[in-house]
């Protein structure tokens, strides 16, 4: 349903989410971006989070609330950029509404949101 890592490198937090997700799925994705957000902020200071989510359906409305509050407490764990790509339309307009926030941008190009955070 999901992977997370901690690229050192890049100093990114890479997210891969897939399936439709029920709200007990959102606390151990939670639990996981906190472990990795944390790890990023010790080894990287301020780092940028990749978001892919091609085979991740429009969810539920209980499911993106739920997840707007994980995107709300990861991203106040670093000044830099989030870049979420999705795989339509419907999932950009989704995104777009539930996860507003002045360093996050949803992409339907894998190009364009590394082009972002590169920027």
């Amino acid at each position: 349903m999901f992977r997370i890592e901690y690229d050192r490198p890049a100093n990114l937090v890479r997210i891969t989410v897939k399936g439709f997700w029920e709200p007990h799925d959102v606390p151990p994705f939670a639990a996981a971006i906190d472990s990795a957000a944390r790890e990023a902020a010790v080894v990287g200071g301020n780092f940028n989070v990749l978001v892919e989510s091609f085979d991740f359906p429009v969810q539920a409305n209980d499911v993106a609330d739920l997840l707007t509050g994980v995107m709300q407490r990861g991203i106040s764990m670093t000044t830099g950029r989030a870049a979420i790509v999705v795989g339509s339309q419907l999932n950009k307009l989704q995104a777009e509404r539930t996860l507003f926030h002045p360093r996050v941008q949803v992409f339907r190009s894998m190009f364009e949101a590394e082009d972002w955070l590169a920027g």
